[in-house]
């Protein structure tokens, strides 16, 4: 026991010299100081070794590592391991584990059982563990296989991000943790950005197909040379010009619509909303105002100079028509008479302009108007016989030189 007493004594003594030493030590005599006491200097370096050697040995070790691992994967908390975890031989950033804690905090057993079988057999799934010791110290750490994932859009031009980061033109992922990942697609479009975004688990190498709501169309029409228009702007390209344009957004009410100008005014198509059909037929009625105005007037002069011809006994006095039509619409009319000749008074003159149809043929414009005739046939010198005949004409006509003409009637009943 007086031995005990006599060393902590001595080791008393050396620690009040040495606090002497210190308290009273210049810069200049720094060397000498610690060539003194190099000893105690090494033996005091070699301790603060030691600890920082067991304490990472213990921080290293199987059993805090896997706990720490399982930990980490059933409360979602990557900050507990993410130190340990080695992708292809690399240190990674917490936000790197996240997915993988993401995915496992929604599967707890899966968790569970990997922390048991690497502790029994050293792998499990992607998960290996691994002892890379430091002289003579555990060092565990877990690696992580790394996967690669590609994503595959509908449109070559779309930017795709895998939890808001950015990746390359490939749309190839490699070197990812396994989780939940977040795959986000962009696209600008003339019409406003589209984008779309879905939530997957990624947990082996993989292809994701992401579609973007967008379309490209085409265009067709009965006019394949009127202007294009786009929510309301024109666009500067003719529907002959529409193939596989776009992209164009889906669900954003976009609409189509046509215009060309003829030689009674310009005319609108109706709007067609873009839907995810991509060919798009869009035709234009041509029949404004003013062709209807002009197609009445004609026809009204067609067959009022046809009664005139009738009664005159003279088919050329028929005005607005083709020689053809004025001989067909005037032996259609007549009757033949044995004695006494016929008198032709035209009651009612009626347009079916709804019934009618208008188009466009090999550059020249036509249509094909029904009209409803109701006209008296009666003896000049014999007033009792008379006859009221109601009949309906398919008048065909074309736009030449500025003005329409008929060029062929035929007679029809809806019978």
């Amino acid at each position: 026991m007086g031995a005990i007493n006599e060393i902590l004594l001595k080791i008393k003594e050396y620690f009040k010299e040495l606090y002497k030493e210190i308290r009273g030590l210049s810069f200049n005599e720094l060397k000498d100081f610690i060539v003194k006491r190099r000893l105690f200097l090494f033996l005091v370096l070699l301790i603060f070794i030691l600890l920082g050697f067991s304490f990472g040995s213990y921080k290293s070790s199987k059993n805090i590592v896997l706990k720490n691992l399982q930990i980490a994967l059933k409360e979602d908390k990557p900050e507990k391991i993410y130190k340990k975890i080695r992708v292809d031989g690399k240190k990674i950033k917490k936000e790197d584990l996240k997915p993988l804690t993401e995915y496992y905090s929604e599967n707890k057993n899966q968790a569970i059982n990997i922390a048991k079988d690497l502790k029994t057999k050293d792998n499990s799934g992607f998960f290996k563990l691994v002892n890379k010791k430091i002289l003579f110290i555990d060092n565990y750490t877990i690696e992580i296989e790394p996967i690669a994932v590609k994503v595959n859009t509908n449109f070559e031009n779309a930017k795709v991000y895998i939890n808001s980061n950015e990746i390359a033109a490939t749309n190839i992922k490699r070197g990812l943790i396994p989780g939940k990942y977040s795959i986000r697609g962009e696209l600008e479009t003339k019409y406003g950005l589209v984008s779309e975004e879905k939530e997957v688990f990624i947990m082996e190498n993989k292809e994701i197909d992401l579609d973007m709501p967008a379309i490209n169309i085409s265009l067709t029409s009965n006019f394949n040379d009127a202007d294009v228009i786009i929510n309301d702007k024109e666009i500067n390209k003719k529907v002959e010009e529409l193939k596989n344009y776009g992209p164009i957004p889906l669900g954003q009410d976009i609409e189509i619509q046509l215009k060309r100008d003829f030689p009674w005014g310009t005319v609108l198509s109706d709007k067609v909303k873009v839907g995810d059909v991509p060919n798009i037929n869009i035709n234009i009625n041509m029949a404004n105002d003013k062709l209807i105005e002009d197609i009445e007037a004609t026809i009204n002069n067609f067959y009022s100079s046809t009664f005139n011809a009738l009664n005159n006994g003279d088919f050329k006095l028929i005005e607005n028509s083709k020689e053809d039509a004025k001989s067909k619409i005037y032996d259609s009319i007549k009757r033949e008479s044995l004695f006494l000749k016929n008198n032709y008074e035209l009651n009612e003159l009626k347009t079916e302009i709804k019934s009618s149809e208008f188009f466009y043929e090999n550059g020249v414009y036509k249509g094909n108007i029904v009209v409803n005739l109701n006209y008296h046939i009666s003896k000049k010198l014999i007033p009792f016989i008379d006859k009221n005949v109601e009949e309906m004409f398919l008048t065909s006509m074309e736009y030449n030189d500025g003005s329409w003409d008929v060029i062929d009637v035929q007679k029809f009943n809806l019978e």
